[in-house]
């Protein structure tokens, strides 16, 4: 049945991240240009929206300001109703949100760590990646804790996201004094140890996933020393070379790390040992970059991380052979950043060996492979993995609308039984939730930039979900 225009249309999308918050403008923007009434419910689990952009991108930087200044825009429309603390599969169900809406985008993001699949991952002191950067960036549900005695610490993994963590555990608080994080985890950082992190990556260099201004970032770190072994720069990978020469950005990454390699050579030291030791001697933390070695197990003591294997490996034309040939790496924690993971949703088709919604385009399907299921889409890194920078979602999100529309134009989005917006709010108040919603989302932002305020800086994270609760909760009995 055709919607019709005389009434509103009616979307949930669950997840407030850079994926759900581009799927409301890209909504929004249909309607200006088209005259059409709509009301989007914007559900989080989280009091507050912005995921991965709030809780996954490091404090450390400042230009990610201007994309959280649009989110915060397209946020404030006035037919976007944010819907926070409500936990989908719990609190709100897949039927309740066809039940009140014509169709539901899940954007739910991936949060999880890809487990390296080696022995000793259980170990103390070994880590995934999301653990630790949900703790540095403030998440509301993360440990108040986190144990940055390691002296020696390996990264797994050649991503913008083992970037961010190798040269958080060099910052020091005063450092990161400027930034937005919690107090508690201000003073966390008071009792980093670190003095050399190991970033490790099966491939070699040209086959590494940063983006080059990510890299460049590395060397401003002040009381910082970049490591390279020159020898892990061999150019004798026909492969790694045309890759290079194919693509701007592996060509750029490489003449950085070769720019690094080729000063400590000039500067006197034979090999990244020497270079390592000279740094530490100066009084220098070192990161160091450590190519073509695949991490095979986790060593330790008593239950405790003490080292890391790794093999060599080298080219097998396109390929990567292991080579037989191990060293053993002195480190007290292994941070594991080879991936995130989403997790799947309650009542929603998921495909385990992809941690994806399975969709075409955005459409949700039955199963890998399947038939659509009217009325269901999805955007974001459950949608397509975790892949991309967060701009990446803008037009992985427009896609899925642009899907979802044209089944809008074909009258085959199916027609809630109440479309009116107050039931949602009135279900969710009769099951006790705690709803979070725009003004209460508005309190914490201003408690926050208070914070931030008496401290110096633009803002001060609050410390947990109860603390965020409260601030926003107060709001309420102010109405």
């Amino acid at each position: 049945m055709t919607w019709p225009s005389s009434s509103p249309l009616r979307i949930a999308v669950v997840g407030s991240g850079p994926a759900g918050v581009f799927a409301c403008d890209a909504l929004l923007t249909w309607a200006d240009k088209h005259d059409r009434e709509i009301v989007v419910d914007l559900f989080d689990s989280l009091p507050v929206p912005f995921g991965l952009l709030r809780h996954g991108v490091a404090p450390d930087h400042p230009r990610i300001k201007g994309i959280a200044n649009n989110l915060w825009k397209i946020g404030q429309d006035p037919r976007i109703r944010f819907l926070g603390n409500v936990h989908f599969g719990t609190d709100i169900t897949v039927e309740d949100l066809r039940r009140h809406h014509h169709a539901v985008i899940f954007a739910t993001g991936a949060l999880a760590d890809r487990e390296m699949g080696i022995p000793g991952e259980d170990l103390d002191g070994a880590y995934g990646a999301a653990e630790f950067v949900t703790w540095y960036d403030g998440h509301p549900d993360a440990h108040p804790k986190w144990d940055l005695a390691a002296e020696r610490a390996a990264v797994v993994g050649v991503g913008n996201v083992a970037l961010d963590i190798a040269r958080m555990l060099v910052r020091t608080p005063e450092q990161l004094e400027a930034t937005d994080i919690p107090e508690h985890v201000r003073t966390g950082f008071g009792t980093t140890a670190a003095s050399t992190v190991s970033v490790i990556g099966r491939r070699g260099p040209a086959w590494a996933k940063f983006t080059t201004l990510e890299l460049r970032e590395m060397e401003k770190v002040e009381g910082v020393a970049v490591v390279v072994e020159p020898s892990d720069l061999d150019d004798d990978d026909e492969a790694a070379r045309e890759y290079r020469e194919s693509d701007r950005r592996a060509g750029q990454i490489y003449a950085v790390l070769e720019k690094w390699a080729t000063e400590q050579t000039e500067a006197g030291h034979a090999d990244a040992d020497e270079a390592e030791a000279a740094a530490l001697a100066r009084g220098q933390k070192v990161v160091r970059f450590r190519f073509n070695r695949s991490p095979v197990e986790i060593l330790g003591t008593d239950g405790r991380v003490t080292g890391l294997r790794l093999e060599r490996t080298e080219a097998d034309g396109a390929g990567l052979r292991m080579t037989g040939e191990t060293e053993e790496l002195l480190v007290d924690a292994v941070y594991s950043a080879v991936g995130y993971r989403s997790a799947a949703l309650a009542g929603i088709p998921f495909d385990d060996a992809t941690a994806t919604i399975p969709n075409a385009a955005g459409r949700v399907l039955d199963g890998p492979g399947g038939k659509p299921i009217p009325g269901l889409f999805t955007a974001g890194w459950i949608k397509r993995g975790p892949s991309g920078v967060i701009g990446t979602n803008r037009s992985c999100a427009s896609e899925s609308v642009t899907e979802l529309l044209s089944d809008l134009d074909a009258g085959l989005l199916p027609d809630p039984e109440s479309p009116d917006p107050q039931a949602v709010r009135d279900l969710l108040d009769s099951r006790g939730v705690k709803v979070v919603d725009g003004i209460a989302w508005a309190a914490i932002d201003a408690g926050e930039r208070d914070l931030g305020e008496a401290a110096g800086r633009e803002r001060t994270k609050l410390s947990g979900r109860d603390e965020m609760l409260e601030v926003g909760f107060r709001s309420q009995t102010d109405r």
